[in-house]
């Protein structure tokens, strides 16, 4: 209720019955056995006490004493005032009854029918397990609320059918309107699809063109840049890389070899950093823009690049020095793995960042620790050492290559 706000005597008496019946809902969720009841106090329920007129007042011990006639409720009247004028204390007897005549459906039935729908799914998202704890004590989670059971189901639809189609890019909206039946409802449910992915409800939300790329959702089928001594086998015919760069369609790429001697491969994160580098690039060198976060076609070609270089080759990462700049260089390692490589990082330490550049934010406690998590799983001491206090995006430092 807002503050001053006067109600009228069966909104009073409706208010008091909410917060008798939210009080239920709280002792439920911590499975409390004490008798629940709520004194009509000027602090408590100020609501009643702002019923100036005797009729406001009648009214409101009327609606009351019809939901104590359904079982709900007990009432315990002033024995100070007039007979049965004052309500001092309003018990709950039944809290079903009293929602029921309410007219609302309770937390705890919903909680019971968001328990059932997500039974299915708990193996394999055991966040929904904290989702569940959390709505029960009447807390939001990403916006939904207890009841909004459907936004998680319909985020782990999205991720279960990409998937499926592991290294293929999806359009969006397209995807969008074959699920749902609607183009744009795909969009809003990154806070849920973020959450599920990651398994950790703690996280701070990453951009939506971070948690698609990861999963192949496109907006538009992406061009693949790269830049090297290069031919690829692309459809059913060989094209040279010639310079400065080429881009291609990464699903139409078959294969891809090297033409000279080998130096390095360099990924870039960003498109600026990207064309100045190949604009000055050394011969051996191959430079290959991820486009943010890699997608898993994206990811499929860097692998047809790694198996074609030789088992000692020096492979580098070049992104921004902050937390998404670090979960690309997370997500470039495991693929070096799978091929039988390590992946070193290049230019993230915050010590080449020059005096003078202007900062754009702080690095958060949350994102500190997740960098520093992702450089323990790689042994990246010196990034890890480092790391600043401040974000830094990869177009603040000079162009460096790295040392032959």
């Amino acid at each position: 209720m807002r503050e001053g706000v006067v109600l009228s005597g069966e909104e009073a008496a409706n208010s008091i019955l909410g917060k008798l019946l939210k009080r239920a809902e709280n002792a439920l969720a911590k499975d409390a056995s004490r008798a629940i009841s709520l004194r009509l106090s000027d602090k408590s329920v100020p609501e009643y006490w702002r019923l100036q007129r005797h009729k406001d007042k009648l009214e409101c011990n009327a609606v009351l004493r019809v939901a104590e006639k359904q079982g709900g409720i007990k009432i315990e009247w002033d024995k100070r005032a007039d007979e049965n004028s004052q309500v001092e204390r309003v018990l709950l007897l039944n809290e079903n009854l009293l929602a029921s005549y309410l007219g609302v459906v309770p937390r705890w039935v919903l909680i019971e029918q968001a328990s059932r729908e997500f039974a299915l799914y708990l193996a394999l998202y055991p966040i929904l397990e904290q989702v569940l704890e959390k709505w029960r004590h009447g807390s939001q989670v990403r916006n939904s609320k207890p009841g909004d059971f459907e936004v998680w189901i319909s985020a782990i639809r999205v991720i279960d059918y990409c998937r499926n189609k592991v290294g293929d890019d999806i359009p969006i909206r397209r995807l969008s309107a074959s699920i749902f039946s609607n183009s744009k409802r795909l969009e809003t449910l990154v806070p849920y699809i973020d959450s599920l992915i990651q398994n950790d409800l703690s996280a701070a939300i990453r951009e939506a063109e971070e948690v698609f790329s990861e999963l192949g959702l496109v907006k538009f089928p992406p061009t693949l840049l790269l830049a090297g001594d290069l031919a690829v086998l692309y459809g059913q015919q060989e094209t040279r890389v010639l310079r400065p760069y080429i881009g291609l369609a990464p699903k139409e790429i078959k294969a891809i070899k090297k033409e000279v001697s080998f130096s390095y491969l360099l990924t870039v994160e960003n498109l600026t950093t990207f064309h100045e580098l190949v604009s000055q690039r050394p011969q051996g060198a191959i430079v290959f823009y991820t486009g943010g976060m890699p997608s898993p076609s994206w990811k499929r070609v860097y692998k047809l690049l790694l198996q074609e270089l030789p088992r000692n080759a020096s492979i580098y990462h070049w992104g921004d020095i902050d937390g998404g700049g670090f979960r690309i260089a997370n997500h470039l390692a495991m693929c070096c793995l799978e091929v039988g490589f390590d992946l070193r990082l290049h230019c993230m330490t915050a010590s080449l960042l020059s005096s003078d550049t202007v900062i754009a934010r702080d690095l958060s406690l949350a994102e500190r620790t997740q960098i520093q998590n992702i450089c323990e799983r790689w042994s990246w001491k010196n990034e890890k050492d480092g790391l600043g206090p401040v974000a830094i995006e990869q177009e603040a430092l000079p162009i460096v290559w790295p040392a032959t």
